[in-house]
């Protein structure tokens, strides 16, 4: 079977994930990690919570700033990923990073109080494996919450929106983030193909689909993924 792009980040080098991190460090991205956080917070004030594909570990730093009481948890396919997570992070008590795919884990059943991951979704191999396992490492009565990007959106808006989030950056930099956003939105799921996945997981009978905006970009959803 192809790779959606595991086998890609598996084998990222450390110059590449280096490059992700400066290209990904703009305005835009840094306001939807604090969106996303900020949203957490309502959700989470004790325990612990797993970033599936942390990446940089941006989100998690967000989120220790403004709930510090929590154990955060991260898991990424990519272990220069993990070292600059690791580097970014050092500072930070009750972290733990592992190196993994969230197909299959080592964490114990009904462990983490909340789950989320942001943009890494649609690049998973076996989506609907990674469902299940997020369902079983979740404890009971809890919630995960995946937010993605989808195919389905306004471009004409997305336009507008991301020439006023890349306003004072030079050329190379604009030119260099749109390229990577569009060719993330020609791999991503549109809605309905969301909605077929989330039917063939343990998730079937209790997910709610929203559209919103992240970083003023009209192109996102969150899942909401509840295990009874």
């Amino acid at each position: 079977m192809k790779s959606r792009g595991e086998k890609h980040y598996i084998k990222m080098p450390r110059l590449a994930a280096r490059l992700y991190d400066k290209l990904t460090s703009v305005k835009g991205m840094n306001k939807s990690f604090e969106e996303i956080a900020d949203f957490l917070e309502g959700v989470i004030n004790k325990g612990k919570l797993l970033d599936v594909g942390m990446g940089t570990g941006r989100l998690l730093k967000r989120i220790h700033k403004i709930i510090p009481q929590i154990d955060l948890y991260g898991l990424d396919i990519s272990s220069a990923m993990l070292d600059l997570s690791t580097y970014h992070l050092r500072n930070l008590r009750n972290v733990f990073l592992r190196i993994g795919t969230i197909e299959k884990t080592e964490y114990q059943s009904n462990f983490f109080d909340c789950i989320v991951s942001t943009g890494s979704f649609y690049n998973w191999d076996n989506p609907i494996a990674g469902l299940n396992e997020i369902h079983r490492i979740l404890k009971q009565g809890k919630t995960a919450f995946i937010y993605e990007s989808i195919r389905d959106h306004d471009r004409e808006l997305l336009q507008s929106r991301l020439n006023d989030n890349l306003q004072g950056y030079n050329i190379l930099r604009r030119m260099m983030s749109k390229y990577f956003l569009m060719k993330q939105l020609r791999m991503t799921y549109s809605t309905s193909e969301f909605n077929e996945i989330l039917q063939q997981c343990a998730f079937k009978d209790s997910y709610k689909i929203e559209r919103i905006e992240l970083g003023n970009l009209p192109i996102y959803i969150r899942l909401e993924l509840q295990k009874h």
